[in-house]
């Protein structure tokens, strides 16, 4: 039972803190959102790495807090808890960097970049990695949450579907990244 404790303890910290931060924009006259990423503004280059952490409601937080848990319990149970924050990290910083270079100029905030790029990381590690739970458990991904792969489009003004987009996408590259390497014979 600590084993796995601990292997969830990354996310719940995560978790903890997306909540943290949002309690205080809105307990305090603090107005966190405007920390979220402007693209191609160099002064607000930092948005990059504080995206996740920043929700414009309750029922923003709210829907992203649940696939956040979700689909990082699926990566935190599969590996070390440190390796889970790595790649909870390059998927911020490489989504967040992918949204700053080519997203439309409105702030984006949110851990739906984070949330798709978890996705991703899933669906594309049942492919790469070689074993046959990987691929139970990226099929069954699939069949359940497979309709968000819609959100990387535009179908949404208020919507970022750039983080969303991004974030896929750096899950994909982490997961073909660290796939296992193979003997060469």
């Amino acid at each position: 039972m600590s084993n796995f404790n601990s292997k969830l303890r990354g996310l719940l910290y995560l978790v903890g803190f997306i909540w943290a931060a949002f309690a205080l924009d809105q307990l305090t006259p603090i107005n966190l959102l405007g920390y979220g990423i402007l693209p191609r503004d160099p002064s607000r280059l930092w948005g990059v790495l504080l995206w996740p952490f920043l929700h414009a409601n309750l029922s923003h937080i709210g829907n992203n807090t649940i696939t956040l848990l979700v689909f990082g319990a699926i990566i935190s149970l599969r590996s070390s808890s440190k390796r889970f924050l790595l790649v909870s990290f390059l998927i911020t910083l490489y989504g967040g960097l992918g949204v700053w270079l080519f997203g439309r100029p409105e702030l984006h905030v949110g851990a739906s970049g984070l949330v798709f790029g978890y996705f991703g990381y899933i669906l594309t590690s049942g492919i790469y990695d070689g074993k046959i739970s990987s691929v139970l458990i990226s099929t069954a991904v699939m069949i359940l949450f497979g309709g968000m792969i819609w959100g990387i489009l535009p179908t949404q003004a208020r919507v970022s579907w750039e983080g969303h987009l991004f974030g896929f996408l750096a899950g994909v590259v982490l997961a073909v990244r660290s796939k296992p390497r193979r003997k060469r014979f």
